[in-house]
């Protein structure tokens, strides 16, 4: 059996779990929402074997391998054979023959040769955009216990209802609230694994600015340049809408979350970092949706679109009609006119490209 075949008969058979046992792994989880294993590296190994979410492979046909602990062994093009590799200290060749024998079946092998044919290269246009190279994953972050949001009740303030969020996104989200700091707490989650990175904490204080509280707080250590809220939620959603609408605060993406429109994430600010740029280009959509505050300068929604100009459809929404108030999210509005800005968006196009260019040449 070639190589691509043991992998769909790995995954078709459901044969992951057995192979992670028999190589040593342990503390193995299927996550059915996400649809990958989770377990810890072979105990020892390296003098260390005990987080159970060191390794991630996915339930697919590919069997794609993370291992967060071992990145000097592991890339983006390792699989579950590579784990094998590395966990029997074996040539690749060698752990096809180990898992042919474990599985009980016939190695074979397929070498054909094909003519060569020159095609243009169609994501040549992709090539271009150039990012640090540095990796990040979530442990190079601060990691927060689960166990601190049991200090705060599973509800929101009475005034979030009103305003329309509802219990199911409540639950969704996993939001709570401070009694005694009249704060609702909303957790940050990593975008890809979804582990606990901070909260923000938004007063419920009417007039709170004429007393000097603050309207938000957010965990002082959450790597906000290197997440977006809402995007461990709502991934799935996202890839099957094709489109991602991207929104300056937490809220907007919880109020239309109510309104079942699951493509929100939130940047917890108006400005976007290369790595969230990233991020939403490595997610398979068409379309990326720009929905800052009104009071953002138009130049500045431009700037953004750039970001993303030529990679990927983008659009922004942009209130011309003078529907929403100085400061409102499009998503404060209610749905009836939010669905008529969405609808009659800017399409960031060549013309539009010439005028955010014309605003440079004036500064």
């Amino acid at each position: 059996m070639v190589v691509s075949d043991l992998k769909e008969y790995i995954y078709k058979n459901s044969k992951i779990e057995f192979i992670l046992e028999q190589i040593g792994c342990h503390s193995i989880k299927y996550h059915p929402h996400k649809e990958y294993y989770s377990c810890a590296n072979i105990e020892n190994k390296d003098g260390d074997g005990n987080n159970p979410t060191a390794i991630n492979i996915k339930n697919n046909k590919y069997l794609n391998c993370v291992n967060y602990t071992r990145q000097k062994y592991f890339d983006d093009m390792s699989d579950l054979i590579t784990l094998v590799q590395y966990n029997k200290e074996c040539t690749f060749i060698e752990a096809l023959k180990y898992l042919h024998s474990v599985l009980g079946l016939k190695l074979t092998y397929s070498r054909q040769t094909k003519p060569k044919i020159e095609k243009k290269d169609p994501l040549a246009v992709f090539r271009k955009v150039r990012y640090k190279k540095k990796k990040t994953n979530v442990l190079d972050f601060k990691i927060l216990d689960e166990d601190i949001l049991y200090d705060f009740a599973p509800y929101i303030h009475i005034s979030w209802y009103k305003e329309g969020i509802m219990p199911w996104t409540t639950k969704k989200f996993g939001l709570g609230y401070s009694f005694r700091w009249k704060r609702v707490i909303i957790p940050m989650r990593y975008w890809l694994t979804g582990e606990l990175l901070g909260t923000n904490a938004r007063t419920t204080v009417e007039n709170f600015d004429l007393f000097d509280i603050p309207k938000y707080f957010i965990t002082p250590s959450y790597p906000k340049s290197y997440n977006l809220f809402g995007l461990w939620e709502n991934k799935e959603e996202i890839e099957q809408l094709k489109h991602i609408t991207i929104f300056e605060s937490e809220k907007s993406v919880l109020k239309r979350d109510s309104l079942c429109d699951y493509s929100g994430v939130a940047l917890s600010g108006h400005a976007i970092s290369d790595e969230q740029v990233r991020i939403i280009l490595g997610l398979d959509i068409y379309e990326v949706v720009i929905a800052l505050d009104k009071d953002v300068d138009i130049n500045e929604v431009r700037h953004m679109c750039e970001k993303f100009y030529r990679l990927r459809k983008v659009s922004y929404i942009y209130d011309r009609w003078d529907l929403l108030g100085e400061k409102d999210s499009p998503a404060d509005a209610r749905n009836q006119i939010y669905e008529f800005l969405f609808k009659h968006r800017v399409v960031y196009d060549e013309r539009e490209h010439k005028e955010y260019i014309k605003s440079l040449e004036r500064k």
